[in-house]
C-alpha cells in the first residue's frame, strides 16, 4: 500500500497514486546514455502503474498530466511523448479517453490491466507449472520401487535372483498393496582409487572467480617484497 491512496468515498472504495511530498519525482533524462526503447518503455510502464492503480479516470488523467510534465522537465521531446501516449491508448483500445476522459472504457482498461498478470507473476506461474509437472512425473512412478546394491564378485552374484524370489514370496502375494507395485534392482560400482583420488575440475565460474583473488594475492605479495 506504500504506492496507492485508498479512501472510502461514500461507500465507494477509490484509489489513487500515492506522490511522498518529500521525494522528487525522478525519471531517466532523455538525453541519457540509454537506448530509445528504455525512454519508451518508461512512459508505458508508467501509463500502465496509473492504470492499475486509479479508480477513477479524472485520477487517472492527473497522474498522465503529472507523468507528461516530469518527462518534459527530463528533456523529453513532446512529440516523442504524444507518440508514445497515443500508442499505448491504440493498444488497449482506449482512445477515447485520452480525447474525452470516457469513464466507461476507462473501467474496462482499469480492471483489464488490474488483473493482468505482470512479468514476475507469470515467471512464478512458469516455475509453479514446472514444479507442478516434475510432481506428476512423479507420481507416475509411484508404483516402482528402485533398490540399489554395491555390486561385487562372489556370493553377491546372485543378489538381485535371490532378492526377487523374497520379494515375491513376502510381499507380491494376493490382496498384497504391493502386488501391482514393479521392483527395479540397479547396481553401484566399487568406489576406486581413481575415484577417491581424481576430483572433478571445478566449474568455469568458480575459475573465473578464483582467478582475480589469485593476482590479486601475488600484487600483494610484490607490494610487500619491494615496498
Amino acid at each position: 500500500y506504500l504506492d496507492a491512496t485508498i479512501e472510502n468515498n461514500n461507500g465507494q472504495l477509490k484509489t489513487s497514486i500515492y506522490h511522498k511530498s518529500s521525494s522528487e519525482p525522478y525519471i531517466l533524462p532523455y538525453e541519457s546514455d540509454h537506448p530509445r526503447h528504455i525512454h519508451a518503455n518508461i512512459i508505458n510502464t508508467a501509463l500502465v502503474r496509473a492504470a492499475r492503480i486509479c479508480s477513477t479516470v479524472e485520477d487517472f488523467d492527473m497522474e498522465r498530466l503529472s507523468i507528461e510534465m516530469k518527462l518534459l522537465v527530463n528533456g523529453y521531446p513532446p512529440n516523442f511523448i504524444q507518440h508514445h501516449f497515443k500508442k499505448f491508448f491504440i493498444r488497449n483500445d482506449a482512445i477515447d479517453i485520452w480525447t474525452e476522459l470516457n469513464s466507461e472504457t476507462y473501467q474496462k482498461l482499469h480492471h483489464t490491466l488490474l488483473y493482468k498478470p505482470t512479468r514476475r507473476e507469470n515467471k512464478n506461474n512458469a516455475q509453479s507449472n514446472d514444479q507442478f509437472i516434475q510432481k506428476q512425473t512423479k507420481y507416475e512412478h509411484k508404483d516402482q520401487i528402485y533398490l540399489h546394491y554395491t555390486f561385487e564378485s562372489g556370493p553377491v552374484l546372485s543378489f538381485k535372483k535371490e532378492y526377487r524370489k523374497i520379494w515375491q514370496k513376502h510381499y507380491v502375494y494376493p490382496g498384497s498393496r504391493c502386488q501391482n507395485t514393479r521392483l527395479i534392482l540397479g547396481t553401484l560400482l566399487n568406489r576406486t582409487l581413481q575415484t577417491l583420488l581424481i576430483h572433478k575440475k571445478p566449474k568455469r565460474a568458480m575459475l573465473t572467480l578464483t582467478q582475480p583473488m589469485t593476482q590479486a594475492a601475488a600484487g600483494t605479495e610484490q607490494e610487500r617484497l619491494h615496498p
